[in-house]
């Protein structure tokens, strides 16, 4: 059996769930048509971890055997700062190319409608094709879904496949209302967790 841990350098979540997400509607929408799918993604990862791991207390969770990964942020440090930017910015640019400005407005546009009470934010989480199925998903989501509850913070994502829904509302997440996105993009569902 798997377990997860913190791991320190952004590349390995990168690489997993770049391979997670290759099938996603909402990057498949963002890098149509666009060659090397896998290691566009990869980068846009690594710099989603790159930007969490400098946050006291985020987590950045990948399998053993680097299956499955996650990228939590803490309550009151899921908003991106000029410092974020700066430090995802280069792999993020690489990642996206010329797709980079529609990735920005759909972020900004995801940003505007976050919760404003303190949470835990899962920012990704996303096991690789050939491992999904096998119960290894909850190894790198149960872990601070846990310290929300023991510490009595909900919990927050936007779901990016529809397909994802109904293992987030086995773990207590519930749908909130959606909210506009730009014209093509494909459905994202905003879904909140009280404590247990």
């Amino acid at each position: 059996m798997t377990t997860a841990q913190a791991v320190a350098d952004p590349r390995i979540a990168g690489a997993v769930l770049g391979r997670a997400f290759m099938t996603d509607p909402v990057f498949g929408w963002l890098l149509h048509g666009r060659t090397g799918l896998q290691q566009r993604l990869t980068l846009v990862f690594e710099s989603f971890a790159a930007g969490a791991l400098p946050k006291q207390d985020a987590q950045v969770l990948v399998t053993e055997e680097r299956t499955a990964a996650s990228i939590w942020l803490p309550p009151g440090h899921w908003k991106t700062s000029t410092a974020d930017l700066v430090r995802q910015g280069p792999k993020f640019v690489r990642g996206l190319g010329s797709r980079t400005p529609r990735a920005l407005g759909l972020l900004t546009r995801i940003e505007k409608h976050h919760p404003a009470e303190p949470h835990w934010y899962l920012e990704a989480i996303g096991t690789v094709p050939e491992a999904r199925g096998q119960g290894i998903g909850p190894r790198v989501l149960l872990p601070v879904l846990d310290r929300c509850d023991a510490e009595g913070v909900p919990a927050y994502l936007e779901s990016s496949n529809p397909r994802n829904i109904a293992f987030y509302e086995r773990h207590g997440f519930v749908k909130r209302p959606l909210f506009p996105l730009p014209d093509g993009c494909p459905v994202i569902t905003p879904m909140w967790r009280d404590p247990r």
